[in-house]
């Protein structure tokens, strides 16, 4: 009897310890948990959105564009990944193309587009439902890159008595949707690279450090990012279940120009026979 209620207090102990550990928020590095919630109107949904836009890429005049969404809700405090079951979609505009996604329990809803003219528009809208009636979309995001594209040119000449680099660019028209824009350029040869600071968008010319110790045939890449970005959802102002709880943007923009490095006041070759 005694070895039976032993038994009996030991699994009851376990049973506790299992349920107490289960109702501990996980670790910060935690992978998030995929969740399924009872209602996915955008006042409980949270959205991460990443615009990559490479201008050197093939397929468009102006290269092309990786878009990439992931969705949690804010029904839980722990990380999540958003699992949808009543038919959600998004729809995505960027310039005259357009993406439809059904969303369900992917992690990440990523399209690739080409860019063919300049500026490149970024839109998405949330097709949803409630109570088994569908709503009016809401918009996650909306807002254009600069007027116009970075093309970078590194300026010469560059010498012992200045041996930083610098760049010129286009930094574009102010965007009323971006917060904040930096750039930064490394200067790349197959033997190594020197990456300049990341400094506030502004002017038309980034100074990068001391680059003598280069030599050959190389690059230099410039990357723009814009984070946060705000826009007007353009939803309902009467109905708050229109707005998200959160939607964070990152965007960035990167070009590059070829470039044969030389020391500074290195001899002329000679051509002569």
């Amino acid at each position: 009897m005694r070895s039976t209620l032993f038994s009996y207090s030991i699994l009851l102990f376990l049973g506790l310890a299992f349920i107490l550990n289960a109702c501990t928020p996980g670790d910060p590095g935690d992978p998030p948990i995929a969740v399924t919630p009872d209602i996915t109107i955008p006042s409980t949904l949270q959205v991460i959105v990443t615009v990559v836009e490479d201008q050197d890429a093939s397929g468009g005049k102006y290269g092309s564009s990786d878009v990439t969404l992931q969705f949690s809700t804010n029904e839980i405090t722990e990380p999540n990944t958003a699992i949808f079951t009543h038919g959600e979609k998004i729809y995505c505009y960027f310039n005259n193309q357009q993406r439809t996604f059904a969303l369900g329990s992917a992690a990440t809803y990523s399209f690739h587009v080409a860019i063919s003219f300049y500026p490149p528009t970024y839109k998405c809208d949330y097709h949803y439902f409630l109570k088994g009636k569908s709503e009016p979309p809401a918009t996650i995001f909306s807002f254009h890159a600069a007027q116009k594209p970075l093309s970078p040119v590194l300026l010469r000449p560059v010498d012992n008595n200045n041996p930083n680099f610098k760049v010129s660019y286009n930094p574009g028209n102010p965007n009323p949707n971006v917060n904040k824009c930096t750039v930064q350029v490394t200067a790349n040869t197959p033997n190594g690279n020197v990456m300049g600071d990341k400094v506030p968008q502004g002017g038309n010319i980034y100074t990068g450090p001391d680059i003598s110790a280069l030599n050959g045939l190389g690059n230099i890449v410039m990357t723009r990012t814009c984070t946060p970005i705000s826009f007007n959802h353009h939803n309902s102002a009467n109905d708050h279940s229109s707005i998200f709880d959160a939607v964070t943007v990152t965007y960035t923009s990167t070009a590059s120009y070829e470039v044969t490095w030389v020391p500074p006041n290195t001899p002329p070759q000679s051509t002569s026979s």
